[in-house]
Order: C-alpha cells, then structure tokens, then sequence
C-alpha cells in the first residue's frame, strides 16, 4: 500500500528520472512516467508522492508539486478565451497592422 509523503527534489536529469529527499529523511527514485502533468521537476522543489517499496528499493509515484500543479496560479485555474474575444483580438491586431503599413508606405511615398 503507498502512502503520501512530502519532500524536496534532491536531484532530477535530464535523462528524466531522480531522486527526492522525503521529509522521513528517506531518498526516493523518481522516474519521468511517475510525474503528475509529465511536467519537469528541478533541485529543491518541494513535491508531494506516493512512496512504494519495489525490488530495488523506494519509489516515488504520482508526483506532484506540493501546492498543487503549476498550470493553476495564485488566483486559481485559468479560463479559455471565448471565440468572440480572441476574432476581437486578431481584428485589432490587423486594424494596428494596417495602420502600420499605411504609415509607412503611404505617407512615406506622399510626405
């Protein structure tokens, strides 16, 4: 049976596996596979994780950073743009490119 433990990445590669230092004072193999969200973990990020015991010693299991995934910020989850807003959004970026051109085509050719 796996328990949650707390603890701080000691080291992670780039080869994608590690190892986590649990508050226990015990060090856990993390592979990549066993990351939530597949995201990176870096040095002496605290990270919550199931440690299991397997046939060459503890492992960490389903990984995550301790105050929870980093795709939710302070304010909380982020929400999808509406298709209303972002058509406003490229009709203002070519309304300010077509400006550009006409200022420097236009009246550089006239002025």
């Amino acid at each position: 049976m796996a328990k949650k433990i707390k603890g701080v990445v000691a080291q992670f590669g780039t080869k994608g596996y590690g190892f986590i230092t649990g508050d226990d004072g015990e060090k856990y193999f993390v592979h990549q596979k066993n990351i939530f969200n597949k995201s990176r973990l870096k040095a002496k990020t605290r990270v919550v994780f199931n440690a299991e015991e397997s046939d060459k010693g503890l492992v960490a299991t389903n990984v995550d950073l301790e105050g929870g995934s980093k795709s939710e910020s302070k304010s909380g989850p982020s929400k999808a743009l509406s298709n209303g807003t972002v058509k406003f959004m490229f009709f203002v970026l070519f309304a300010v490119q077509a400006a550009v051109v006409y200022k420097v085509f236009f009246e550089a050719v006239t002025g």
